[in-house]
């Protein structure tokens, strides 16, 4: 099986070469901007004498004395047509190639009369597909005549074309991935044939191996979340390890959208200029070897994290670029004061609501943070800050854990009968019927509704009803609960959510960050504890706990009422009264704890 090789190539030195388009290919379709885009991209490009600008790749299959087109005949087809014209319309050009497109009689008319200065096209020759947009291209070209002298200036001395020669084998196959969901050849791909093609049979081998290995790890969730965010570009499948080449060359955002194999066209600029394939792998191997380095690190890894989480992808760029030449102590300082510069002050925390977008960002630091101790006299060349554990932020990112209240907002009905059930299943019948005698007045006054026995007795049924009655429930087929209507239901919500979490609060408090929490945003927003009381709240979270769930270190601490000294109870989430001898409510404690975690880092 005949290898895959890849080279930069000229314009030029096409010439002479005969071209397929195969019959798996669809038509030539680009319309007059893309043509006009082409000839004005490079016509205005300025470039000195060694520096090369590269067009998006062509990959082709040698069958016998001609190359099969696999990839590339849109741009390959638009220059024949450009320099075809011109030669007939005051611009010599000295080369040629020829392109055939395979079972298109038709296309190939047309295109012969272009090259013997005919007439294209005239009323009595069949349209097809190809010849309109043929036909859109010459006049597109025609158009930008005043571009065409610098364009053929730069297309002769400095345009490159990426040439990714394939095992004929390969052809349909390749051409198949590459075009069933329009998907191009990354850099990635790229750089591998580039590097193993210049380099030694021995060599290849080995550099093959050291690849795949890099790739093999990329793919490990815990050790690419933490230098990748959730909807991150390079959460791919494979060709991870492009991550790494644009670290290498220091690819930004907005070179990648001008040029999206910008990587690639550096790293073989790189080479040209003088440096060995063999020292390009070796360096993208160190970048590899100290992201590793850092992964191993827990202070440098939950720190690094949070910081990629926050800014996106570019934080991983700009923590790689500040940090060439540092020692490990020296780096973890850096890193630290990148965080640092990120906590708000600590009146901002205390007064920091929902709508607040550092909210969510302050809440996953104090998690994260909540995994780490200070060393109070380190000795010489320790570092005073130790992590006992990883944060997950595989799982932090897959489960979609997001800000949520810890005591629900709203008095809404939940929307199924299941969900009334499971609702009222969940409640403590002795802790309801306490509460809803202590507010009975309360209740009363506020004109809801005073049937304690009938809910109580819901409550009772509710806690009989088995996994197997649900369906019935469902159906509304069940004899118990049939007669519990919608209305019913809202009534008794209200009183008993009253009963047990005081008046609707639509203040402050109910918003600020000591009322929030990290939760799994899925189950949040469906019904199991949408509007739940706080009680049920915490048995989801522990349940996940017992079970060994991913649950963040402050969201568990909250449920568990860690923070506040004397918990005496846990059916609500205390806002503002004193009671079982604590000095603050929940609240207050847990933003207290919230900004002592914080500080630590400082």
């Amino acid at each position: 099986m005949k290898e895959n090789t890849i080279e930069l190539k000229s314009v030029s030195e096409l010439n002479g070469n005969s071209f397929i388009v195969p019959n798996y290919q669809r038509g030539y379709k680009w319309r007059e901007k893309d043509v006009e885009y082409l000839i004005e991209d490079i016509a205005e490009i300025a470039l000195d004498d060694n520096s090369d600008y590269c067009l998006q790749p062509i990959v082709v299959a040698k069958d016998n004395d001609k190359y099969v087109l696999v990839d590339g005949q849109q741009r390959l087809t638009t220059i024949w047509l450009i320099i075809n014209w011109a030669k007939h319309n005051g611009f010599g050009t000295d080369w040629n190639f020829s392109i055939e497109y395979k079972t298109r009689d038709t296309s190939n008319t047309f295109l012969k009369k272009i090259k013997e200065n005919e007439v294209a096209h005239d009323e009595k020759d069949e349209m097809t597909c190809d010849t309109h947009y043929f036909s859109q291209a010459l006049k597109a070209i025609q158009g930008k005549r005043d571009k065409l002298e610098a364009f053929f200036k730069n297309l002769k001395k400095n345009v490159k074309i990426i040439w990714y020669e394939i095992d004929p084998k390969e052809g349909p196959t390749h051409f198949e991935r590459l075009n069933s969901a329009k998907i191009s050849l990354t850099n990635a791909e790229l750089v591998k044939a580039f590097i193993l093609t210049k380099s030694t049979p021995q060599k290849q081998t080995r550099m093959a191996c050291e690849w795949d290995e890099m790739e093999y790890k990329l793919q490990e969730k815990s050790f690419f979340s933490f230098i990748t965010t959730k909807g991150s570009k390079y959460n791919k499948e494979s060709n991870r390890i492009e991550l790494l080449l644009d670290l290498y060359v220091g690819t930004t955002k907005e070179e990648k959208e001008k040029d999206e194999h910008h990587t690639f066209n550096k790293i073989a600029q790189i080479e040209k200029d003088g440096k060995s394939v063999e020292i390009i792998w070796q360096e993208v191997q160190n970048i590899y070897n100290r992201l590793l380095c850092w992964y191993n690190d827990n202070f440098l890894y939950n720190l690094i994290g949070f910081l990629v989480e926050k800014n996106g992808d570019s934080e991983l760029s700009e923590i790689w670029k500040g940090c060439k030449g540092k020692s490990t102590i020296e780096i973890k300082e850096f890193v630290r004061n990148r965080v640092t510069q990120t906590i708000p002050k600590e009146e901002d925390i205390r007064t920091m609501v929902y709508k607040d977008r550092r909210t969510k960002n302050v809440l996953l630091l104090f998690n994260v943070l909540s995994l780490m101790s200070v060393i109070p006299n380190p000795k010489p060349n320790e570092y005073k800050y130790v992590f006992n554990d990883k944060f997950h932020f595989d799982l932090y990112k897959d489960e979609g854990w997001d800000k949520e209240h810890v005591h629900a907002t709203a008095s809404e009905s939940l929307q199924s009968k299941v969900e009334w059930v499971k609702w009222l299943k969940d409640l403590d019948e002795k802790l309801v019927e306490k509460k809803l005698v202590e507010k009975k007045n309360k209740l009363i006054e506020a004109n809801l509704v005073d049937n304690k026995d009938e809910y109580l007795k819901w409550i009772r049924n509710a806690k009989e009803v088995k996994d197997s009655d649900y369906p019935a429930i469902k159906e509304d087929k069940n004899d118990t609960f049939k007669p519990l209507s919608k209305e019913k239901f809202a009534d008794m919500f209200k009183d008993i959510v009253f009963a047990l979490e005081g008046e609707d609060e639509k203040d402050f408090k109910q918003n600020s960050i000591g009322n929030l929490v990290l939760l799994n945003a899925n189950i949040n927003r469906s019904g199991e504890y949408k509007v739940a009381p706080f009680s049920t709240k915490r048995r989801i979270i522990m349940e996940r706990v017992k079970k060994g769930q991913f649950v963040p270190i402050g969201t568990q601490n909250v449920f568990m009422k860690v923070y506040t000294p004397i918990p005496g109870h846990f059916y609500k989430w205390e806002k503002d009264e004193s009671y079982d001898g604590n000095e603050k409510p929940d609240r207050d404690n847990y933003i207290d704890a919230m900004i002592e975690t914080i500080n630590r880092i400082k």
